[in-house]
């Protein structure tokens, strides 16, 4: 091993020397530049060879081809090219002969050495490594194609790219992008063609190639791309045969969904015309589209199907029509969604939103939207909340809502309702009614709203009534820790606070609390020491200890520590 690799390194000697002589490098970086190679040669030599041994050296020989094209730029040198780069782009193509030999079953490679090859002209080996990649991998479609797109898109030769892919389809003849490739060519071949004899060849062959396709490919799609590919290149013979086999499986909905989407394209199906309606004030375009989707769910009531028909016009462009047209055809498509119950949850959300900008509707057609929303849709959330903001000034009406609405929402999605209605809430009168109602909720939503409960109180009817809450709350528990923060928060911020109320406040807290929460305790010294008797804090603090969980004690006792040393 030593002497094969010590004379590869012989053989590097005259491209080193022409470095040094032309001076793109110094002595240091030539000894740097053979020792690496030195190294590199013996790791690629090993009995038992590694993946990233070929990889660091065919990296390093690049990365220094690279620098050599820098330093003949800025020192202007151009002499001595096919000893040293040419040199080097040979020993890369051995190397890399070498590293396809050793790993001939990973794709990549083949793929880096078809890279390197262009970069460094040698064109003449491709055709060789793409027959060399077909013969281990041919068992892959992509690997067909990709031999075939060398062919064409570099090469310019349609014909050997045409064969490539009739071997491909003959290998696999479910492959959709083997077929798609071909009828590609075909037409490109068509549109090549300096006669019309050649040119209607071409295009019978393109026939025969994806009616060839349909009968392994039971995908619709591929006959969507196939008709995107004859309607690029312009060959109507075509078009409309696949138009026609299109439109004789439009008992699939994805075909309605293409059809619509190619009339915005200004591509028109003549047999949409009898779903068309003529009192839609719409540009031509945009109204086929929408008289196609309202047919397709007719036929498919579906929501998703729906979904993408709104979809489709939020995206129209600014040439299609302007702001104002789209809000009008999506609110049109929106409402028809609403009208024949295929609108989504998250559609509803959308389209209420909508209507509320747009601001046409009236109050009351606006309710019976909600209204006809909620019946077909009794567990959304945000229909009853929309709901109850509708009715907002009549307090009995929104107290109703609040009942019928708990028959059918979840726990969570009637608290938050409870909390929409507390925070739209304005009088006493109405609060006292509101919270009458409340009192018959579930256990969980009362506790869950107390807090909020007493704020509402404190602001609507003043400091009395929310006492006399908040005496309520505690004689029927349980009670969370926010309701008593709550209450002292309020009694704290009076010009003249009671402290007597406030130490009743934090009695209750500690009563209910204090066994499992050490900032109950902390707070209630806090109180005493800042703003009440700091003598009645070592009481407190004693009878912390006695009330705590034992797995607290020690937890409390070093936190009132360290604020005493702070």
């Amino acid at each position: 091993m030593a002497e094969q690799v010590n004379q590869r390194i012989e053989g590097m000697i005259n491209e080193l020397e022409q470095m040094k002589r032309i001076n793109l490098y110094d002595d240091d970086e030539i000894k740097e530049i053979s020792r690496k190679r030195k190294e590199f040669e013996y790791r690629i030599q090993r009995r038992v060879k590694e993946k990233d041994d070929f990889v660091h050296y065919i990296a390093y020989e690049l990365a220094l081809l690279e620098d050599i094209s820098l330093r003949r730029k800025r020192a202007q040198l151009s002499e001595k090219r096919n000893d040293i780069e040419y040199a080097i782009a040979k020993r890369l193509n051995k190397i890399f002969k070498q590293f396809i030999y050793r790993f001939q079953n990973n794709i990549e490679i083949y793929f880096e050495y078809i890279r390197f090859c262009r970069s460094v002209g040698f064109h003449h080996a491709i055709s060789g490594i793409i027959g060399q990649m077909l013969q281990v991998h041919g068992d892959k479609p992509k690997m067909w194609q990709m031999a075939s797109k060398w062919e064409s898109k570099e090469q310019k030769n349609y014909e050997s790219a045409r064969g490539f892919l009739l071997k491909g389809i003959h290998r696999h003849p479910e492959s959709d992008i083997l077929y798609l490739d071909l009828f590609e060519i075909e037409l490109i071949l068509a549109f090549k063609s300096k006669d019309d004899e050649q040119k209607e060849v071409c295009i019978k062959r393109a026939d025969v190639v994806w009616r060839n396709g349909m009968k392994t490919i039971d995908d619709i799609a591929f006959l969507f791309k196939v008709c995107d590919l004859a309607m690029k290149c312009g060959v109507e013979q075509l078009v409309k045969s696949i138009k026609d086999e299109i439109w004789s499986k439009r008992d699939n909905k994805e075909v309605w969904i293409y059809i619509a989407n190619k009339e915005l394209e200004g591509y028109h199906w003549e047999e949409i015309e009898e779903f068309i309606n003529e009192d839609y004030y719409f540009p031509k375009e945009i109204k086929n589209y929408i008289c196609i989707y309202e047919e397709a769910l007719q036929q498919f009531p579906d929501e998703k199907l729906c979904t993408k028909f709104i979809h489709g016009l939020l995206r129209l462009n600014d040439a299609s029509c302007t702001d104002l047209q789209k809000i009008r055809v999506v609110k049109h498509a929106w409402m028809f969604g609403h009208e024949n119950g295929v609108l989504s949850n998250d559609m509803y959300a959308f389209g209420i939103e909508l209507l509320k900008f747009d601001n046409t509707l009236s109050p009351e057609d606006f309710k019976k939207i909600i209204d006809s929303a909620l019946a077909k849709n009794p567990h959304v959330r945000f229909l009853w909340e929309e709901k109850l903001l509708l009715n907002d000034k009549d307090e009995k009406q929104q107290l109703l809502i609040m009942k019928d609405a708990g028959k059918v929402l979840k726990a969570d999605d009637y608290l938050h309702l409870w909390n929409v209605l507390l925070d739209n809430i304005q009088t006493s009168e109405a609060l006292k009614n509101c919270y009458e109602k409340f009192k018959n909720c579930e256990e969980a939503v009362l506790l869950a709203i107390k807090p909020k409960l007493l704020n509402k109180m404190y602001k609507c009817s003043g400091l009395k009534a929310t006492r006399d809450l908040y005496e309520e709350f505690i004689r029927t528990p349980p009670t969370q820790v926010e309701v008593h923060n709550v209450m002292i928060d309020i009694e704290k911020s009076q010009p003249k606070p009671n402290l007597k109320n406030i130490r009743k406040y934090f009695e209750c807290l500690v009563q209910h609390h204090g066994a499992s929460s050490i900032q109950v305790w902390t707070d209630y010294i806090n109180f005493e020491t800042q703003n009440g008797s700091p003598q009645n804090s070592p009481a407190i603090y004693r009878r912390a200890i006695a009330v705590l969980k034992k797995e607290l004690v020690d937890e409390f006792i070093k936190n009132q520590t360290l604020s005493r040393i702070k």
